[in-house]
């Protein structure tokens, strides 16, 4: 039970936190091209608060960019913390790495690859006619 609550506070925290970052607060905070165009997927905050992972995605397919904002992002991070620290209610504010979430990436592909399979089969009228004796 215990470790239940620990789970609820840290996810309710990096809710507030991926509320608290929003795009255009990073846009303006980072001065870069791309930051509005931003999305964050999640934040996964330590059970002691010392740490929170920041996961965006971009609408930028180059890779280089994408690295370029990502470490923008890490590069700024004490200022976004500095923010967080006025608007969360706990005493200690976790010090924030931007990664990369390739999960929606990969999930875009999956859903490619499946709809590239299904594009392939047979109607299914002919797969009756096919199982008929």
């Amino acid at each position: 039970m215990q470790h239940n609550k620990h789970g609820d506070r840290t996810r309710r925290i990096g809710e507030q936190i991926r509320r608290d970052l929003a795009p255009s607060l990073i846009a303006q905070l980072l001065n870069h091209p791309h930051a509005s165009l931003l999305s964050i997927t999640a934040v996964r905050v330590t059970r002691d608060l010392s740490f929170a992972k920041v996961y965006v995605t971009h609408v930028i397919s180059d890779l280089d960019e994408r690295q370029d904002l990502i470490r923008a992002l890490n590069e700024h991070a004490g200022q976004f913390r500095h923010y967080l620290a006025q608007k969360l209610t706990t005493r200690k504010v976790p010090e924030l790495t931007f990664v990369y979430d390739e999960s929606v990436e990969y999930g875009a592909r999956m859903d490619n690859l499946l709809h590239d399979l299904v594009k392939d089969l047979p109607p299914a009228e002919e797969d009756d006619e096919a199982l008929a004796p």
